[in-house]
């Protein structure tokens, strides 16, 4: 197994869904994980959020094969820096549950499914929303700059989610540091 420490964030979710696989367990990366990755790391997660359908003695037994040693709600490996979590599913944003994964990365030739940068930047205004969390605010900004974002699809989910005014609020945030 190559250097922990030396993985980045890609190759270290590629890691953890690569060996989950060979167990037959399913994941889809969420939250912070995702926002760093959109960034290219300008938002640092020591942590990533997977959702799984699987239980987490699953889950602990897979990945104990491969050195991980779970702690509290947290699987470490004593070689590296970052840390998995697997919060109980299913993926939701917001009020909006199921949802279905719309983004993925390739790792040589592991896929990682994740959050679009579009469900990602509504996954960050629901704390927005609902807890005035500012620093999320500003996460999907970031992600806004980086990538392509449908914001149609974003308001229109801010809409079931009854703020269209904080949704104002973000456009015009973003469109404050596009000019």
């Amino acid at each position: 197994m190559k250097n922990l420490k030396a993985m980045n964030r890609k190759q270290f979710a590629a890691l953890v869904v690569r060996q989950l696989e060979k167990h037959k367990i399913s994941c889809v990366l969420v939250g912070g994980a995702c926002v760093s990755i959109y960034t290219n790391e300008k938002h640092e997660s020591r942590d990533l959020d997977f959702i799984s359908p699987n239980s987490q003695d699953s889950i602990a037994s897979a990945l104990a094969e491969i050195g991980f040693v779970r702690k509290g709600r947290y699987f470490a490996h004593p070689d590296a820096e970052l840390y998995v979590e697997f919060p109980s599913g299913p993926v939701g944003i917001g009020h909006k549950v199921p949802v279905q994964a719309e983004g993925e990365i390739k790792v040589g030739k592991t896929i990682v499914k994740m959050l679009s940068p579009t469900q990602s930047v509504m996954d960050r205004l629901s704390a927005f929303f609902h807890w005035n969390d500012r620093r999320s605010l500003i996460h999907a900004i970031w992600i806004c700059q980086k990538h392509p974002v449908s914001l149609e699809k974003v308001k229109a989910w801010a809409s079931k989610e009854n703020a269209p005014e904080k949704f104002e609020q973000f456009l015009a945030e973003y469109r404050k540091l596009q000019s």
